[in-house]
């Protein structure tokens, strides 16, 4: 059946914007770009994932509810990410999840 996830797409009426923001803060690669009428953004690597962001038309403005999408980005240590984060301006506390992790969260500009 399934094996995986290949991809995570983000929809934003600013797709330049947004993946401008995922390189400047996390430094993801951009693998990349296209231009086609109906097929335009970005593609990142993310380790060995691939996180699309494109243009759609059906998406305007400001994502409302951040909580509705997050994705798990694995770090080798929470701490000196989220001192990174917070010296790029990107800013939120840290939680405690289990015992066995720690969650960062990150604000994006969409």
């Amino acid at each position: 059946m399934f094996k995986s996830i290949s991809a995570v797409l983000i929809w934003s009426e600013n797709y330049k914007k947004l993946s401008d923001w995922y390189r400047e803060k996390f430094g993801f690669e951009v693998i990349e770009e296209l231009g086609y009428a109906n097929d335009t953004g970005i593609g990142l690597r993310v380790g060995i994932f691939y996180l699309w962001i494109g243009n759609h038309s059906e998406v305007h403005g400001n994502n409302k509810d951040p909580y509705r999408m997050m994705f798990n980005i694995s770090v080798d240590s929470v701490k000196e990410s989220y001192t990174e984060f917070v010296g790029k301006g990107v800013w939120r506390p840290p939680i405690n999840g289990s015992r066995h992790f720690k969650i960062l969260m990150a604000i994006s500009a969409n």
